[in-house]
């Protein structure tokens, strides 16, 4: 394939970074604050006031802080947790770190995971409960604590993808037992890395953890940045050249996850997330008003569903589901190709990690609903810096390629 054809338009998951951003990374750099600095405080501070917290702990990434949420909620060798199938397998890893099986529960007409699909899935060795907001969309989590304090079960809210959503105006995160944040790679707020673990509950994080941080690594951090600013925040330029490393074996989703270490958060990072919050409101506010548009556009088209956003939510990506019309045809694949050639880049979602050949020893029993729909789904760009001009135009060709 060309290079040309990587040159996208609009590509996929570009940082919402501004010239604060820009100027707070430089003065961390220039005063030796990269690993260790005042950040730190500052970070924990802002979200401890933010999301009415008791406290909260900054670590090194997003799926160490499951870990440290499943082990502060008492999870230990041979206990259970349940998760949705349909979501990032990322999630797995840190359960399986702390000596806990991971059960596999269905999706809902929202994507996200349910009472319904939880009560389906419990045993008596269940210990907890993880409810992602996936794409920024609150998932329905009143009802999955009421099942769960009936039985004595932690709920862990898992907000990575949802910084910043809120949940009957209470934030994302801040429900259940332990919550979870993240300003890792493809979140609404795409920082560095790093994720946060936080209670309202002080007992809960000051007397369950038995995990260990080491402090995070000078070289590490500052790869992140570079890593992150070459290839994704520049991306539109940038990606003509990593496809010419296409020789470099990529990943998939049945490929081993990313190892993470059990670190502390580095001031670098906290730094990034401090000027990501500032900005949060109007990041979201602009997400939201592309879904609203999206809506306006796709609507009512004959053969698409737009998987709705629930009030509140933090709008990270609009997922759209193409019905094929015949048994034979995949649609979304063709209107992914399609966008590509155009210049945009989208992609699918998530294969249900019960249907990865490495998850599929904790298989119990179809599930039927995420089977059905995961090959339909695709997810169409709600970044700020998405103009409205190019989403008439990603419309103009999914009407195109519908009707085709």
């Amino acid at each position: 394939m060309s290079l040309l054809a990587y040159s996208y338009r609009v590509p996929l998951c570009v940082p919402y970074w501004n010239g604060a951003t820009y100027r707070n990374i430089l003065y961390a750099l220039a005063s030796g604050g990269v690993v260790d600095g005042p950040d730190l405080g500052r970070l924990k501070s802002l979200l401890i006031d933010k999301l009415d917290l008791a406290e909260a702990v900054l670590c090194g990434s997003g799926s160490l802080a499951v870990e440290i949420a499943l082990r502060s909620c008492g999870v230990r060798e041979g206990d259970e947790v349940v998760i949705p199938t349909f979501c990032c397998t990322a999630v797995v890893a840190p359960i399986l770190a702390a000596g806990a099986i991971p059960v596999l529960a269905d999706a809902g007409e929202e994507l996200n995971i349910t009472a319904e699909a939880v009560d389906a899935v419990l045993t008596e060795k269940t210990r907890a409960i993880v409810v992602p907001h996936l794409f920024g969309n609150p998932a329905n989590i009143d009802p999955v604590i009421e099942i769960a304090r009936a039985r004595n079960i932690r709920v862990i809210d898992d907000a990575a993808q949802a910084v910043g959503a809120t949940i009957g105006g209470r934030p994302a995160g801040s429900f259940g037992d332990a919550g979870v944040l993240s300003f890792g790679s493809e979140k609404v707020c795409f920082g560095l890395g790093g994720g946060v673990v936080v209670s309202r509950q002080k007992e809960v994080l000051n007397g369950g953890s038995q995990t260990k941080l080491a402090p995070p690594r000078l070289s590490p951090a500052v790869r992140s940045f570079f890593s992150t600013t070459i290839w994704r925040r520049w991306r539109r330029w940038t990606l003509p050249v990593k496809a010419a490393l296409s020789h470099v074996k990529g990943t998939g989703p049945d490929s081993p996850p990313v190892p993470y270490r059990q670190e502390s958060m580095a001031n670098l990072n906290a730094t990034v997330a401090l000027s990501l919050l500032e900005t949060l409101d109007e990041n979201i506010a602009a997400r939201r008003a592309r879904v609203g548009a999206y809506q306006d556009l796709l609507g009512t088209e004959e053969g698409l569903e737009l998987i709705p956003h629930r009030g509140g939510s933090a709008c990270l990506t609009q997922v759209v589901r193409v019905f094929p019309k015949t048994r034979v045809a995949d649609p979304a694949a063709r209107l992914i190709q399609v966008l590509g050639s155009a210049g945009y880049e989208v992609q699918g979602s998530y294969v249900p990690i019960h249907l990865l050949s490495r998850y599929r020893q904790w298989v119990r029993e179809p599930l039927p609903y995420a089977e059905r729909l995961w090959g339909d789904l695709i997810e169409l760009p709600c970044e700020p810096e998405v103009s409205f001009d190019h989403m008439e135009r990603i419309a103009l060709i999914v009407k195109q390629v519908l009707n085709s």
